[in-house]
């Protein structure tokens, strides 16, 4: 077995081990784990579908097509309807691994996930459906080039959904050469990221941290597709990029700083409205008014450094303590934060932070201690903004996908995902599968949710959770 050693590349605002985290602003940490591949990308479960075949995949689209710009614009839109419903599942998908082109586990681990985020899956399948038979060779309509946004359809469309009729032994044959588990190389994929500043020295051969693909990946995403919605729209203001804007709430006492999307007349960016949440953050001081710091994030960080943190809903619980800061150049020393949520996503991404410098070692190391999960997950109301002084109702959330990142160091390793798959044979039609790069496999409930010896499997660790929310979210 081949491991590529490298070096962790540590940036400044990364939290010493030992040290109390500060839940200012939370940050958007670039972990950037350099690790390397563990090649045997194969799994030992008997329970391994089929073997894996590594099939051409589909060609990307070759130039922008033509659209129907009103229904385009309704689709990324605020007022569309697949985006603000929930309990959104995706259809009987096709299983299918990625093949492994070198140390690329981090990014086919976030695309097998993203695939199985069903507002994600649904807004790319209206997308395809608009653009149609019309997407390859037609004229271009606009200036704006979505190299990544067409990749991503290409992307989607290798994971057909079940459409079998016949006779019964047709369906049956059908079902079975279906079923059968075969993997492709998603290179078009790689090579529009390519094209995209986020990624201009991302993707070189070596491994990476997976959260900030994900996060660099929607944001190329997201860029393109409010690039393409201001080309139709003609509102120049959708590409801006956001900003911060100062302004006063309705008590006097306190001053709100927010984060600007594209101003009151235009659109709300497509991807936050799945994926993005909102932070309420609030500085307190004697003698001085509240400042109340609004901030955007596509996934929701966790310290679990803490003894206290047994469980998810233990680091949630911890965002809200208060914490001590020093204010202006005099260090006012008696001036305390809160941090609490003030919007919660339809798709809920919780990131373990277990990356972090310790100053002892000299380094960065992992915290590969357990945290405990569960299918199910209601966001505790103590860590929630109020509303007009009331608390709202719980959100639920249900758990789709589980990010694995296997090894003891913070210097190399891999990573595998579970995924709640819709093909399965249990009662509510769903089944859990493990996904390493082409290989995967059936995992038992047991197996997934059944404590931490389970976590412990060849030094794996959870890392990121994925979930669709349940119930309506506040508005």
């Amino acid at each position: 077995m081949q491991r590529d050693i490298v070096v962790p590349r540590v940036e400044p605002d990364i939290l010493s081990i030992g040290s109390m985290p500060t839940p200012s602003t939370p940050p958007v940490l670039n972990e950037s784990l350099k690790s390397c591949d563990a090649d045997a990308a194969s799994t030992s479960n008997p329970l391994l579908l089929a073997s894996s075949i590594s099939i051409p995949a589909s060609p990307p689209p070759s130039s922008v097509p033509p659209l129907p710009n009103a229904e385009f614009l309704a689709l990324l839109s605020s007022t569309t309807p697949s985006l603000s419903t929930r309990n959104a599942t995706v259809p009987h998908l096709r299983a299918r691994g990625l093949v492994n082109t070198g140390s690329m586990c981090f990014a086919n681990a976030v695309l097998q996930l993203l695939v199985h985020s069903p507002p994600l899956w649904d807004l790319f399948r209206e997308l395809g459906d608009l653009k149609g038979p019309h997407r390859a060779g037609a004229p271009e309509t606009s200036d704006c080039a979505i190299p990544l946004v067409d990749a991503t359809l290409s992307f989607f469309e290798e994971f057909p959904p079940q459409q079998v009729a016949g006779k019964p032994k047709e369906d049956e044959d059908a079902t079975k050469e279906y079923n059968a588990v075969d993997s492709f190389k998603p290179m078009y994929m790689y090579n529009a990221m390519k094209e995209k500043r986020q990624f201009k020295t991302f993707l070189e051969g070596q491994q990476q941290d997976a959260e900030e693909f994900f996060r660099l990946y929607l944001d190329a995403l997201d860029e393109e597709l409010l690039a393409l919605l201001a080309s139709i729209s003609g509102h120049k203001s959708a590409t801006t990029a956001p900003g911060v804007e100062e302004r006063e709430v309705s008590q006097s006492s306190q001053t709100e700083v927010g984060k600007r999307g594209f101003t009151a007349e235009s659109v709300e960016s497509p991807l936050m409205r799945i994926f993005g949440g909102k932070f309420r953050s609030t500085v307190r001081a004697p003698n001085q008014p509240d400042t109340v710091n609004i901030e955007d994030w596509r996934s929701l960080q966790l310290d679990i450094q803490h003894d206290s943190v047994h469980a998810i809903e233990d680091a949630l619980g911890r965002m809200s303590h208060l914490q001590p800061v020093e204010l202006g150049p005099s260090g006012i020393s008696d001036a305390s934060q809160q941090v609490l949520i003030e919007v919660l996503p339809p798709v809920l991404v919780l990131h373990l932070k277990r990356f972090l410098y310790d100053v002892a070692a000299g380094g960065v190391v992992k915290i590969s201690k357990h945290v405990q999960f569960a299918p199910d997950l209601e966001i505790p109301l103590e860590i929630m903004a109020p509303i007009a002084g009331k608390f709202a109702e719980p959100v639920r959330y249900k758990l789709y996908g589980v990010l694995y990142h296997h090894s003891k160091s913070a210097g190399s390793g891999h990573y595998t995902v579970d995924v709640l798959h819709p093909n399965g044979d249990s009662d509510n039609g769903e089944a859990w599968l493990h996904i390493d790069d082409e290989a995967v496999s059936r995992v038992r409930h047991e197996d997934l949710f059944g404590g931490s010896e389970n976590e412990q499997v060849d030094d794996r660790c959870v890392y990121m959770l994925f979930y669709c929310q349940t119930v309506p979210t506040r508005t």
